[in-house]
């Protein structure tokens, strides 16, 4: 039986990145961001994963929303470090990282590098 409602928006898969719609300066992460989620991204833009960190800060992201991240692994923080340069004087904003993700950043010593600044 049909309500006549529209289908639900389709939600995010568990793990994943993607640019914010609603806001393209933001890269959203989300789950745990290994390197099968992140070559997955880099395969969706169509780019090399090298290049994907340099395109992604070309591009205009200035922020990472790490809030619904709860592993990142060397892959993720490469990508972070690869966006960094284009945004130079400036720093990458990254917004939300708590638990695991933000233990690797801190033990990396990356905290110097980026600006980390609590979920909204």
């Amino acid at each position: 039986m049909t309500t006549g409602s529209a289908p639900p928006e389709p939600l995010p898969e568990d793990d994943g990145v993607h640019v914010d719609p609603s806001d393209p300066t933001r890269l959203l992460l989300h789950g745990e961001v290994d390197v099968a989620v992140v070559g997955a991204f880099a395969d969706t833009a169509g780019l090399p994963l090298g290049d994907l960190g340099r395109s992604l800060g070309e591009g205009g992201v200035t922020e990472v929303d790490l809030s619904a991240a709860t592993f990142i692994d060397s892959s993720a923080i490469a990508l972070l470090v690869a966006i960094a340069p284009a945004l130079r004087p400036g720093r990458l904003r990254v917004r939300g990282a708590q638990g695991s993700p933000l233990m690797a950043i801190r033990a990396t010593g990356l905290d110097a590098l980026f600006d980390l600044v609590p979920a909204d």
